[in-house]
């Protein structure tokens, strides 16, 4: 809504300045059933439109108020001039003074804030949300893991219904079944009919004369149970997991909710992952980089042969296809990359000093 009227009222109801009562009533009538909410759903600004359009029709309908308009403007109803609005500190004051809640126009037939009730509304469960670790083991075979969640449940005792089996709910007297109650308010700018939730009922349209005793006619009540989630293969870390019908219970009649698990993966003190692949570091002796080697190693599930070549640098990387992670949905493993770390000796003894220097030799001969 608005929070100020900026427009002239007469251009907001599309008349001119000369226009006669039934004129503005025609056009209000007219602008009326197109920007209504109930009408224009798609407008984002249709409330604020109608709201508007209620509020230049209130002034100009009324002699006195019209008066006071096309002498002194909105700045003249405020003032209290020909009317009483003093100690409203702006226009906007006055406007939110006169749409501070649920209204009805003057015609009937239009009621923002209406409800209809005449029976128990249907209330469908929450979905409701936890939480799975897992290690990256499990990511490689999937796992069945077992979850401990409290939520509140469809009544075993009346199936959701609120009250005892075999009795009947009442149409509330306050409202006559219809879930709402009508109170006529005065404001400044004249009676208004506001329609609020039917405080007996909470907009049901029906009492219980005999709740449930389980769930004191809630239809809901609180529950611990276990969850047997089978989390597959391939999952990664914030990847959610759908239970149907595991969320909060239904009420009067509404379905379950859904139970959302979110995937938490532990770090693994070897592996660190990126989508299907693995990269692990492998720390090789100077010489096996320098003439090549074949190296057993550990994967995630299994062992697998990494070939050296000659001649390997410190710092270059080995592809080793189809013995990294599988994807979720399905397809070829990814890859393991190792990265080389050519380790250099700290010590060495005699013999390996002169067969080094020797080496050494040789290669600056070569130069």
């Amino acid at each position: 809504m608005h929070n100020d009227i900026k427009k002239d009222l007469y251009e907001i109801l599309g008349v001119s300045r000369s226009a006669s009562k039934e004129d503005i009533k025609g056009a209000y009538r007219r602008k009326a059933r197109e920007c209504h909410p109930d009408v224009a759903h798609n407008d984002p600004e249709g409330e604020s439109k109608f709201k508007e359009l209620t509020f230049a029709y209130e002034v100009l309908s009324d002699p006195q108020k019209r008066k006071d308009y096309d002498t002194w403007g909105l700045d003249g109803l405020r003032r209290g001039a020909g009317s009483d609005f003093s100690g409203f500190g702006n226009v906007s004051d006055l406007f939110d003074a006169f749409f501070g809640g649920g209204f009805s126009d003057p015609f009937g037939g239009f009621n923002s804030g209406r409800s209809h009730a005449s029976k128990t509304v249907r209330a469908d469960g929450r979905d409701l949300e936890t939480i799975v670790t897992i290690d990256l083991e499990d990511v490689m075979t999937g796992i069945e893991k077992e979850v401990e969640i409290e939520r509140q449940a469809t009544c075993a005792d009346c199936d959701g219904e609120g009250m005892k089996p075999g009795t009947k709910a009442a149409r509330c007297d306050v409202c006559n079944g219809s879930g709402h109650v009508r109170q006529a308010q005065r404001s400044l700018l004249g009676a208004i009919l506001r329609t609020q939730t039917c405080p007996n009922c909470q907009g049901k349209g029906e009492v219980f004369t005999d709740p449930c005793e389980g769930c004191g006619g809630e239809g809901l009540s609180w529950i611990k149970e276990k969850v047997r989630v089978n989390v597959p293969a391939g999952v990664e870390r914030g990847d959610r997991l759908r239970i149907q019908g595991n969320g909060e219970g239904g009420r009067y009649g509404g379905k379950n909710g859904d139970l959302y698990v979110a995937i938490n993966i532990n770090p693994h003190k070897r592996f660190t992952r990126e989508g299907r692949n693995l990269y692990v570091t492998l720390a090789v002796e100077m010489a096996d980089a320098a003439l090549g080697e074949e190296i057993v190693m550990k994967s995630l599930d299994g062992e697998f042969k990494l070939k050296i070549p000659p001649g390997t640098q410190h710092g270059d990387v080995i592809k080793v296809k189809g013995e990294g992670l599988p994807p979720r949905h399905g397809g070829r493993r990814g890859e393991i990359l190792v990265s080389v770390q050519v380790s250099i000796p700290r010590k060495l003894s005699a013999t390996e000093k002169r067969l080094l220097q020797e080496f050494k030799d040789r290669r600056n001969r070569k130069r």
